[in-house]
């Protein structure tokens, strides 16, 4: 915890997109102190642990109360002290999420090759400054974005950013390569200019600094192409634009992945990479391991992965800009096109057992966009060796279900209707089907109906969202168990004998129209409303209290187990299985849903209206106190389904 401390006698105000490593070179610059220095004084490091080197995983974010020390220390705001780190990046760069920590836990030491935690790229004129007294005495910034592996150019210069210091040939600010993660390197040395390097050269034993002023100019460096800069610009607006946050940051996870393919692949894309960037991208590429490849994806073989260069950018901004250039025309490109780059590229690529893949899948399945993933799981699956497809789709767990299952139902996509996959309940009410779809819906069975009001929804937010089978159904709250253990619950309907061969895209153009004729309503807003709900002690008594609601048997437990999920699916469209109810920790687990079959019995007859009615006062009374639950909400397609 940083303990108080005087403010420093002078400061200076943090430069534009100025970086943490950075301010703290100035600011040691301006009063003549070391680096590790001006860390103590502003609460970086104890006293306890003066000569302690500065973690890096300040320039990642600050606690509060250690942001609060350090700005009144530095004589800053806390926002100007904020903005030195990169945790304002975090919502929109994906590398930067998987290392922030969640709230109330400590930072991830998780090594991210797209953050360049321990060394910098740089521009010579930007560190030149821009001729204003101030940073002609103590240079211009380091800035936080050089940080970012998808950054390789400065606009403001149209120059490709260096990497190392032309003397030493070490990287910038980051001494030797495989040395420990710290802010600054040699930070107790004296009177260096921000800008020169300060990187340890020689003899270990008789070290000595290299100082060369990174701000002086440099040997001609290869002109900035248009195209290049083009994409620079794209990229940097994603990071600091308007486009939304989660779009942005499945943007960059795309390009992640892409990147990750292009280089496991090459040359398979090289007609997509710049020609000038062949050669250092090819030197980046040489220096990995022919092979590393495991046979069981266990916690301590992926402890013991060597290194993963696949997903890693490479040094060199040219190779960087080529291979990130590639990866957006790729991504760009129709998949089913004729000349679509990507299942060639896919039919090359080595097996997902390579070690070398890195986190490749895992940002594909957890961070990249769905369109993309649904992109690579068709090609994957329909193009692809047996080898590969026996290892399941890439965004599946594998399984005997979703190996041998079709799961990827083709379906036409729903444009012009002004309706969202959050608009679609998890189970469709009888009265939706006969205005949709069946003018009798009686005639069908009750199982078949039921599967219908299943897996319909799941077909239609498929439709609307270009989500697979699977991703839909998770979407809707349907527990992953149904679709991919034992027995099958839910599956991809067959037009022919679930829809007495309708056409598939047809009815659910149909039931989307019928949604859009009444109000929306986000129906997935309500199942997070309302997952933990059940009748409470009071609300139960009242109801039971109801005019008829005592006609026949007292009410059990089983019955207000009943009535509690009756109301439950009644608010949020979803199945009576799946209430708070009937899960843990309120449903224990020694109890066995399956063996309480009066429970799902009495409530399918409550819903279907079976004669003779069981409680029908307190049936009246629940369907009553559900429209209260929704009043604020409640339209006529809330009536209609009730």
């Amino acid at each position: 915890m940083p303990t108080a401390r005087d403010p420093l006698p002078r400061s200076l105000r943090p430069l534009p997109d100025e970086s943490l490593p950075g301010f703290l070179l100035r600011m040691a610059h301006r009063l003549d102190l070391t680096p590790d220095q001006v860390a103590l004084r502003v609460g970086l490091t104890t006293p306890k642990y003066a000569h302690a080197k500065v973690s890096a995983s300040h320039l990642l974010m600050m606690d509060e109360a250690r942001l609060k020390d350090f700005s009144r220390v530095a004589r800053i705001t806390p926002e100007e002290a904020d903005s030195l780190t990169l945790r304002s990046y975090s919502d929109r760069y994906p590398a930067l999420t998987q290392m922030l920590p969640s709230p109330g836990k400590a930072l991830r030491p998780r090594k991210e090759p797209w953050v360049l935690r321990n060394h910098s790229r740089y521009c010579p004129r930007c560190l030149a400054g821009d001729g204003t007294p101030i940073q002609n005495l103590h240079g211009g910034p380091w800035k936080r974005q050089w940080r970012l592996g998808f950054v390789f150019a400065c606009l403001q210069h149209q120059a490709f950013l260096l990497s190392d210091c032309p003397r030493c040939c070490l990287p910038a600010l980051g001494g030797r390569l495989g040395s420990s993660v710290t802010l600054l390197p040699t930070p107790n040395t004296p009177r260096l200019h921000p800008a020169q390097c300060r990187n340890p050269v020689g003899n270990p034993e008789k070290r000595e600094i290299c100082g060369h002023r990174l701000d002086t100019s440099e040997p001609e460096t290869a002109a900035l192409p248009h195209d290049m800069a083009n994409l620079q610009a794209v990229l940097l607006d994603l990071l600091v634009g308007d486009t939304p946050s989660d779009l942005a940051s499945q943007r960059f996870a795309n390009l992640q992945v892409a990147v990750s393919m292009i280089q496991a692949g090459w040359p398979v894309a090289a007609d997509l990479v710049p020609t000038q960037a062949h050669a250092p991208l090819e030197a980046h590429l040489a220096a990995q391991p022919r092979s590393t490849r495991r046979t069981r994806p266990t916690a301590e073989a992926t402890s013991r992965q060597p290194g993963t260069p696949w997903n890693t950018p490479p040094d060199s901004a040219l190779a960087t800009a080529g291979v990130l250039l590639a990866a957006y025309h790729l991504l760009a490109q129709e998949p089913s096109g004729p000349r679509s780059t990507l299942p060639q590229l896919l039919r090359h690529l080595p097996t997902r057992d390579d070690l070398r893949w890195g986190r490749t899948w895992h940002t594909l399945a957890r961070e990249a966009s769905p369109s993309l993933r649904r992109q690579i799981d068709q090609v994957y699956r329909h193009r692809l060796s047996p080898e590969w497809i026996r290892q399941g789709a890439p965004t599946l767990r594998p399984s005997k279900a979703n190996t041998t299952q079709k799961i990827f139902s083709s379906v036409n996509n729903l444009t012009g209707l002004e309706i969202a996959a959050e608009h679609i309940p998890q189970f469709l009410p009888v009265s939706w089907l006969s205005a949709a779809i069946f003018e009798d819906p009686e005639s069908i069975i009750a199982a078949r109906r039921r599967r219908l009001r299943r897996v319909l929804p799941v077909h239609l937010v498929q439709a609307i969202s270009n989500l697979n089978f699977l991703e839909a159904a998770a979407f809707l709250g349907i527990p992953t168990s149904w679709s991919t253990q034992d027995r099958l619950r839910i599956q991809p309907l067959a037009p022919f004998q679930d829809l007495k061969d309708r056409d598939l895209p047809a009815t659910l153009r149909r039931l989307a129209q019928h949604i859009v004729g009444g109000k929306r309503i986000d129906y997935q807003a309500r199942r997070t409303e309302f997952s933990g709900w059940i009748l409470d002690d009071k609300t139960w008594d009242d109801l039971c209290q109801h005019k008829n609601s005592l006609t026949g048997r007292k009410p059990t437990r089983r019955t207000r187990e009943a009535a509690s999920a009756f109301v439950w699916s009644r608010v949020t469209k979803s199945e009576f299985s799946l209430a708070p109810v009937f899960q843990p920790p309120i449903w224990h687990t020694d109890r066995a849903l399956r063996s309480e079959i009066p429970h799902l019995e009495l409530l399918r007859r409550w819903d279907q209206k079976q004669a003779p009615i069981p409680y029908p006062g307190l049936l009246a009374a629940l369907e009553s106190h559900a429209m209260r639950l929704i009043k604020p909400t409640v339209t006529q397609s809330d009536q209609a389904g009730a």
